[in-house]
């Protein structure tokens, strides 16, 4: 089928000839009893003998492997099966095709059926899908052009997104449902405004920035400037004054806590009004009105 991966071709070439994968791989040359997954692990193998028996050509047989290990985008690209299509499954058990193992893929690209996780969890919202999308699409055009500096910008969005407790699991290659579009809704972010992106995620959060600075000692400059841009949210979006009646202790924690989830939401009704290439400063405003309409109707 096309765009299998070579594991699953020979794992059924194996099955039909009802002998295990790892005497096929002995009878086609590749040793070690188990198929490559990358292009790099066929440097060593008999090509003479292998596209004989297989009857394909060499350049057939490498594109149905994976990119090299040390490719930059290689860290979107999952060593697992964590989606599939339910469809072409149902039609051709044990069948994985490449894309599949792709961050980025979210529909199959052979019947156009959505791709299911392994592990599916409660309904997800329609915001949350289009968000995921958005960053699944913005990271596919990262990797296709090899933008280096887009995706160091994804490396620390979920860098930043891994300090919360929201998304310590959190990974554009989870099994999770949620997890996983909740690490591409945060990448679509991070790509189109990395540094009002990261300041959302940090606002109140001494910590993580304490974090970012050990873990990325040559940027102190950018992080300095999220920290900056996460203090001007302070300022315009400030905690609500019903904190000040919580003992000393608990009003920290929680109007830190409470404040900076409803500046989350705020700022995320904002750069969904205006789209996220608006202007930074729009962004702010109309975060802005919005957090100050929610504080009159709470209170």
């Amino acid at each position: 089928m096309r765009d299998e991966l070579l594991t699953s071709w020979i794992g059924r070439l194996a099955k039909a000839n009802h002998c295990s994968v790892a005497e096929l791989c002995g009878y086609l040359g590749l040793g070690q009893g188990r198929v490559p997954e990358h292009a790099s692990d066929l440097r060593v193998v008999d090509w003479v003998r292998l596209s004989a028996v297989l009857q394909r050509t060499r350049d057939e047989i490498t594109a149905m492997t994976l990119m090299a290990k040390m490719h930059q985008s290689a860290r979107c690209v999952s060593p697992h099966d964590f989606q599939y299509c339910s469809a072409c499954v149902e039609k051709t058990p044990d069948l994985v095709l490449r894309h599949w193992r792709f961050a980025w893929s979210m529909t199959c690209e052979v019947c156009g059926q959505t791709l299911a996780t392994k592990r599916l969890t409660e309904a997800v919202s329609d915001r949350l899908l289009a968000r995921a999308a958005r960053g699944a699409q913005a990271l596919k055009t990262a990797v296709a052009t090899n933008d280096l500096r887009r995706l160091r910008r994804m490396d620390l969005t979920l860098h930043v997104v891994s300090m919360q407790d929201f998304g310590r699991s959190a990974s554009v290659i989870s099994a999770n449902e949620r997890e996983r579009l909740m690490a591409l809704a945060a990448v679509g972010v991070g790509m189109a405004r990395p540094l009002l992106g990261a300041a959302i995620i940090l606002r109140g959060n001494d910590r993580a920035v304490r974090e970012l600075r050990r873990a990325f000692p040559l940027h102190r400059r950018v992080i300095e400037r999220i920290r900056r841009l996460s203090e001007n949210l302070d300022r315009r979006l400030p905690d609500q004054p019903e904190a000040v009646h919580v003992p000393k202790q608990e009003t920290r924690e929680t109007s830190r806590q409470g404040g900076s989830e409803r500046a989350l939401q705020a700022a995320r009704q904002a750069i969904s009004e205006l789209g996220p290439d608006a202007n930074r400063q729009a962004l702010l405003t109309r975060a802005d009105a919005i957090w100050r309409l929610s504080s009159s109707v709470k209170s």
